[in-house]
């Protein structure tokens, strides 16, 4: 790797060391997990209807069985 991009890595290696990195990305790293859920266990990313107001009544209602997922587990 050349020397300066190897100084850039070096750099954020060790800034994703510290506890206030750690925090901002666990903020991330939760609406990614979620995103995540959305599309494997709900299958968001191919719609089962043609439309505009079918396909948002179903992102609709998959958002609202994703958030009451949430719910539960964080009410278990």
């Amino acid at each position: 790797m050349p020397e300066a991009q190897q100084k850039i890595q070096t750099h954020v290696r060790r800034d994703q060391k510290t506890s206030n990195w750690q925090q901002r990305y666990a903020i991330r790293a939760g609406c990614e997990a979620t995103a995540s859920e959305t599309v494997h266990a709900h299958g968001l990313r191919h719609c089962r209807y043609r439309g505009l107001a079918k396909t948002h009544v179903q992102h609709v209602l998959t958002a609202a069985g994703t958030n009451q997922r949430l719910c539960q587990r964080l009410t278990a």
